[in-house]
């Protein structure tokens, strides 16, 4: 790496092509490139959605995206739950080897976590029961804000954390990571929004072992349920929070790095909702942020409000307080840019927009990449929040024609790209 300008620029040979991060944008051979990221949801132990996905890549090229990321779940991959892989991973290098052959790059990512969708394998659980999160009734902790009822790992367990990153780094040894542009960590890294966690016997011995190195003056873990409400906003406790939640990101990345290389490039979401669920979810924000120095892409999500139905600057603003204090150089792009039931129509130009004047102009994600099998719910109205509730997550119809909010971006991919360049001077 070499400093130019103040920004450190990141080169890596990725499918036989030099590739750089520069002033938080990506070079291909010495040629700006923005990225039109398209997350096809599958299930990648599956041969036939491998193969149904090969044979859509055509499709999906037409419509101007030259990045997939490949989210492989967790419990997908290693079903037995003891960190090795064991499915056939065979389909899986095909598929990267059939997206890269169309001048595609993809990025690898994986769910390790039990909040938003991913799900830790039931033979983990049977193996490691007591791993689970608590919360501050002591009771254990599902995944009630997202409505899918999983169990939540707590993020203070030795063995979760050796397990799960047992998988990360079994998974790269399996693939060919010199095809993979960046990995992303798992989704929304955060203990949860809705409910006070952790506060279970792995909590209380990390906790305990932190304060004596850090603050030995620091308010004790509680003795008893339901945990005292000065010790869940106690300031010192926050930022221990802050610091492991920060770590845990890091230690999956160097899961990652330990088979690609130490200049792999590693990108984490960072999610900054409603502010008072913010204390619940990472502790203290800012030292959430500064703990992610091994990070080289920084996904910001909410980049819109789903409340007031506005561009959401703090997430933005928080990031790039983070880079002052630190001196990072992070790319700064976002989470999800659209998926296909959040967003409407009449909102896209103002949230794209918004994205170009607050990102770094390194590429927008879309989920879910697919043809909707029903989108018997996308309807056009007046904009009403939490009332975007399409059959399918997928931004494209049945016949993968887009839905009214994806038709904003796809037909007008020209302009769109012509605005980015314009705006970053290149």
């Amino acid at each position: 790496m070499k400093k130019q300008k103040g920004w450190v620029v990141k080169s890596r040979i990725v499918n036989g092509k030099k590739v750089e991060l520069k002033n938080g944008r990506l070079f291909v051979e010495g040629e700006y490139r923005f990225l039109k990221i398209g997350k096809p949801l599958r299930n990648f132990s599956s041969h036939d959605e491998i193969d149904q996905l090969i044979a859509d890549l055509d499709i999906i090229k037409s419509k101007n995206y030259n990045c997939l990321e490949l989210n492989c779940y967790w419990h997908h991959m290693d079903q037995d739950g003891d960190g090795v892989v064991d499915v056939d991973v065979e389909p899986l290098n095909r598929l990267i080897d059939e997206i890269c052959s169309r001048d595609m790059f993809v990025s690898l990512s994986v769910e390790t976590y039990g909040v938003g969708g991913g799900q830790i394998p039931d033979g983990y659980w049977d193996v490691y029961p007591d791993s689970v999160a608590v919360g501050i009734d002591g009771k254990h902790v599902s995944d009630v804000e997202f409505g899918y009822m999983s169990k939540v790992p707590s993020l203070y367990s030795e063995d979760y954390l050796r397990v799960s990153r047992a998988y990360i780094s079994d998974l790269a040894s399996r693939l060919d990571m010199s095809k993979i542009l960046y990995c992303e960590t798992t989704v929304e890294p955060q203990y949860m929004g809705d409910l006070a966690i952790d506060y279970s016997p792995d909590a209380r011995r990390a906790y305990e072992k932190w304060m004596a190195d850090n603050h030995p003056d620091a308010q004790p873990f509680p003795d008893t349920f339901p945990v005292p409400q000065e010790f869940v906003y106690d300031p010192v406790w926050n930022q221990f929070r802050a610091e492991w939640l920060a770590a845990w990101v890091s230690g999956d990345a160097k899961a990652f790095r330990a088979v690609a290389g130490d200049d792999f490039w590693a990108a984490c979401e960072y999610l900054d909702a409603d502010e008072p669920t913010m204390m619940n979810r990472c502790g203290d924000p800012i030292v959430f942020l500064k703990g992610l120095q091994t990070i080289d892409i920084i996904q910001v999500n909410w980049h819109w409000h789903y409340g007031n139905r506005a561009p959401n600057l703090k997430a933005y603003q928080r990031v790039k307080a983070a880079m002052e204090l630190t001196g990072a150089d992070w790319v700064i792009t976002e989470h999800m840019t659209i998926n296909g039931t959040d967003y409407h129509a009449r909102e896209m130009k103002e949230l794209l927009i918004n994205t170009i004047r607050n990102g770094s102009q390194f590429g927008w994600e879309f989920v879910d990449i697919a043809a909707d099998l029903d989108d018997s719910g996308v309807v056009e109205g007046e904009v009403v929040p939490g009332d975007f509730k399409p059959a399918h997550f997928s931004v494209y119809d049945k016949d993968w024609n887009p839905k009214p909010a994806m038709a904003v971006v796809d037909d007008n991919w020209d302009e769109w790209i012509d605005m980015i360049c314009r705006a970053t001077g290149l």
